[in-house]
Protein backbone atom coordinates (compact mmCIF):
# COMPACT_ATOMS: atom_id res chain seq x y z
CA UNK A 1 0.00 0.00 0.00
CA UNK A 2 1.36 3.05 -0.67
CA UNK A 3 2.11 5.40 1.82
CA UNK A 4 -0.05 7.78 1.10
CA UNK A 5 -3.04 6.18 1.09
CA UNK A 6 -1.98 4.12 4.60
CA UNK A 7 -1.27 7.48 6.51
CA UNK A 8 -4.82 8.95 5.21
CA UNK A 9 -6.04 5.47 6.31
CA UNK A 10 -4.91 5.66 9.64
CA UNK A 11 -6.04 8.99 10.27
CA UNK A 12 -9.65 8.47 9.25
CA UNK A 13 -9.32 5.05 11.58
CA UNK A 14 -8.44 7.28 14.27
CA UNK A 15 -11.37 9.78 13.78
CA UNK A 16 -13.54 6.47 13.86
CA UNK A 17 -11.40 5.49 17.22
CA UNK A 18 -11.83 8.93 18.74
CA UNK A 19 -15.72 10.24 17.61
CA UNK A 20 -17.36 6.73 17.50
CA UNK A 21 -15.50 4.67 20.24
CA UNK A 22 -14.02 2.23 17.41
CA UNK A 23 -11.26 0.17 18.67
CA UNK A 24 -9.04 -3.22 17.53
CA UNK A 25 -9.79 -5.83 16.55
CA UNK A 26 -12.37 -3.94 14.26
CA UNK A 27 -15.36 -6.14 14.02
CA UNK A 28 -15.45 -6.51 10.02
CA UNK A 29 -19.29 -7.64 9.23
CA UNK A 30 -18.92 -8.41 5.30
CA UNK A 31 -21.04 -9.97 2.88
CA UNK A 32 -20.53 -13.82 2.50
CA UNK A 33 -18.20 -13.50 -0.37
CA UNK A 34 -16.16 -10.53 0.32
CA UNK A 35 -13.98 -11.87 3.60
CA UNK A 36 -12.68 -15.64 2.11
CA UNK A 37 -9.39 -15.59 0.42
CA UNK A 38 -9.49 -15.97 -3.17
CA UNK A 39 -8.06 -19.44 -3.38
CA UNK A 40 -12.01 -20.15 -2.52
CA UNK A 41 -13.80 -18.56 -5.15
CA UNK A 42 -15.29 -19.23 -7.91
CA UNK A 43 -15.83 -17.49 -11.04
CA UNK A 44 -19.86 -17.78 -10.10
CA UNK A 45 -20.60 -14.64 -7.95
CA UNK A 46 -22.53 -15.53 -5.02
CA UNK A 47 -24.92 -12.43 -5.61
CA UNK A 48 -24.89 -10.19 -8.63
CA UNK A 49 -23.88 -7.04 -6.81
CA UNK A 50 -20.46 -9.24 -5.99
CA UNK A 51 -19.96 -10.37 -9.19
CA UNK A 52 -17.57 -7.37 -10.21
CA UNK A 53 -15.43 -7.88 -6.63
CA UNK A 54 -15.52 -11.65 -7.70
CA UNK A 55 -14.19 -10.84 -11.11
CA UNK A 56 -11.32 -8.56 -9.73
CA UNK A 57 -10.55 -10.68 -6.62
CA UNK A 58 -9.86 -13.65 -8.94
CA UNK A 59 -8.14 -11.97 -11.61
CA UNK A 60 -5.41 -10.49 -8.83
CA UNK A 61 -5.46 -13.41 -6.26
CA UNK A 62 -5.70 -11.31 -3.64
CA UNK A 63 -5.44 -12.34 -0.32
CA UNK A 64 -8.64 -9.91 1.49
CA UNK A 65 -7.86 -11.19 5.26
CA UNK A 66 -4.35 -9.75 4.81
CA UNK A 67 -5.48 -6.78 3.17
CA UNK A 68 -7.92 -5.65 5.21
CA UNK A 69 -5.42 -5.63 8.16
CA UNK A 70 -3.28 -3.47 5.85
CA UNK A 71 -6.34 -1.21 4.98
CA UNK A 72 -7.33 -0.81 8.68
CA UNK A 73 -4.08 -0.31 10.05
CA UNK A 74 -4.86 -3.20 13.19
CA UNK A 75 -6.34 -6.32 14.25
CA UNK A 76 -9.26 -7.42 12.40
CA UNK A 77 -12.02 -9.86 13.60
CA UNK A 78 -13.92 -11.66 10.44
CA UNK A 79 -17.20 -11.99 10.79
CA UNK A 80 -20.57 -13.40 8.69
CA UNK A 81 -24.00 -13.84 9.36
CA UNK A 82 -25.92 -16.35 8.62
CA UNK A 83 -28.02 -15.10 5.99
CA UNK A 84 -24.53 -14.75 4.08
CA UNK A 85 -23.57 -18.22 4.95
CA UNK A 86 -27.04 -19.59 2.96
CA UNK A 87 -26.09 -17.72 -0.01
CA UNK A 88 -23.06 -19.63 -0.14
CA UNK A 89 -25.05 -22.95 0.61
CA UNK A 90 -27.19 -21.93 -2.62
CA UNK A 91 -24.14 -21.94 -4.69
CA UNK A 92 -23.98 -25.72 -4.32
CA UNK A 93 -21.15 -27.95 -3.97
CA UNK A 94 -18.85 -25.53 -5.61
CA UNK A 95 -18.72 -23.21 -2.88
CA UNK A 96 -18.24 -25.93 -0.41
CA UNK A 97 -14.64 -24.89 0.76
CA UNK A 98 -16.06 -21.36 1.08
CA UNK A 99 -18.09 -22.43 3.48
CA UNK A 100 -16.24 -24.52 5.51
CA UNK A 101 -13.75 -21.47 5.60
CA UNK A 102 -16.87 -19.32 6.12
CA UNK A 103 -17.85 -21.27 9.14
CA UNK A 104 -14.67 -20.47 10.75
CA UNK A 105 -14.98 -17.02 11.07
CA UNK A 106 -16.94 -15.60 14.09
CA UNK A 107 -20.88 -15.60 13.50
CA UNK A 108 -22.73 -12.56 13.93
CA UNK A 109 -26.60 -13.73 14.94
CA UNK A 110 -28.71 -12.02 12.50
CA UNK A 111 -32.17 -13.14 13.86
CA UNK A 112 -33.67 -14.01 10.93
CA UNK A 113 -35.91 -16.85 10.86
CA UNK A 114 -35.98 -17.23 7.03
CA UNK A 115 -32.65 -16.27 5.38
CA UNK A 116 -32.74 -13.00 3.61
CA UNK A 117 -30.21 -10.85 1.29
CA UNK A 118 -27.26 -10.02 2.07
CA UNK A 119 -27.92 -6.51 2.16
CA UNK A 120 -30.90 -5.94 4.22
CA UNK A 121 -29.47 -8.33 6.57
CA UNK A 122 -26.72 -6.09 6.71
CA UNK A 123 -28.64 -3.09 6.68
CA UNK A 124 -30.45 -4.82 9.51
CA UNK A 125 -27.82 -5.51 11.77
CA UNK A 126 -25.93 -2.11 11.32
CA UNK A 127 -29.43 -0.36 12.14
CA UNK A 128 -29.34 3.46 11.79
CA UNK A 129 -26.65 3.97 14.63
CA UNK A 130 -24.07 1.07 14.09
CA UNK A 131 -24.00 0.68 17.95
CA UNK A 132 -21.82 -2.44 17.65
CA UNK A 133 -19.38 -0.01 15.66
CA UNK A 134 -18.70 -2.61 13.04
CA UNK A 135 -16.97 -1.84 9.68
CA UNK A 136 -18.68 -3.23 6.25
CA UNK A 137 -16.82 -4.60 3.83
CA UNK A 138 -19.13 -4.78 0.65
CA UNK A 139 -19.14 -4.35 -3.54
CA UNK A 140 -22.97 -3.38 -3.31
CA UNK A 141 -23.41 -0.03 -4.46
CA UNK A 142 -26.69 0.27 -3.38
CA UNK A 143 -26.06 -0.95 0.41
CA UNK A 144 -22.89 1.50 0.13
CA UNK A 145 -24.98 4.13 -0.52
CA UNK A 146 -27.81 3.42 2.01
CA UNK A 147 -24.83 2.82 4.40
CA UNK A 148 -23.42 6.78 3.96
CA UNK A 149 -26.65 7.94 5.73
CA UNK A 150 -25.62 6.10 8.99
CA UNK A 151 -22.96 8.25 10.89
CA UNK A 152 -19.84 6.65 12.22
CA UNK A 153 -20.09 3.79 9.45
CA UNK A 154 -16.50 2.78 7.80
CA UNK A 155 -16.71 1.02 4.42
CA UNK A 156 -14.40 -1.17 2.35
CA UNK A 157 -14.49 -2.11 -1.21
CA UNK A 158 -12.27 -3.60 -3.46
CA UNK A 159 -11.92 -1.41 -6.98
CA UNK A 160 -9.31 -2.57 -9.50
CA UNK A 161 -7.94 -5.21 -6.98
CA UNK A 162 -6.92 -2.19 -4.49
CA UNK A 163 -9.17 -2.90 -1.42
CA UNK A 164 -10.39 1.13 -0.41
CA UNK A 165 -11.61 2.21 2.59
CA UNK A 166 -14.04 4.83 1.90
CA UNK A 167 -13.93 8.60 3.11
CA UNK A 168 -16.17 9.57 5.72
CA UNK A 169 -19.43 10.23 4.85
CA UNK A 170 -21.55 13.83 5.78
CA UNK A 171 -23.47 12.33 8.23
CA UNK A 172 -20.06 10.96 9.68
CA UNK A 173 -18.49 14.18 9.34
CA UNK A 174 -21.72 16.17 10.89
CA UNK A 175 -21.28 13.83 14.12
CA UNK A 176 -17.76 14.54 13.68
CA UNK A 177 -18.01 18.14 14.60
CA UNK A 178 -20.69 18.01 16.92
CA UNK A 179 -18.24 16.26 19.23
CA UNK A 180 -15.49 18.33 18.21
CA UNK A 181 -17.95 20.91 19.42
CA UNK A 182 -18.90 19.65 22.97
CA UNK A 183 -16.12 18.26 23.93
CA UNK A 184 -13.73 21.88 23.58
CA UNK A 185 -17.25 23.73 24.65
CA UNK A 186 -16.83 21.39 28.14
CA UNK A 187 -13.00 22.01 27.83
CA UNK A 188 -13.69 25.75 27.74
CA UNK A 189 -16.33 25.32 30.86
CA UNK A 190 -14.10 23.05 32.98
CA UNK A 191 -11.29 25.80 32.70
CA UNK A 192 -13.35 28.69 33.43
CA UNK A 193 -14.69 26.69 37.06
CA UNK A 194 -11.06 25.94 37.73
CA UNK A 195 -9.63 29.19 37.07
CA UNK A 196 -13.17 30.54 39.95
Amino acid sequence: MRQKRAKAYRKLMHVYSMSFGFRQPYQVLGMSIFLLPTRFQSNEPVTTVDSEMCKSAIGHNLNLIKQLYAVLQGEVKPMITQCCIHELYLQGKLQQPSVDLAKTFERRMCNHREAIPGDECLLSIVGDKNKHRYVIATQSHPLRVKLRAIPGTPIVHINRSVMILEPPSDATLKVKEMVCFFSAAAEECFEYLSTE
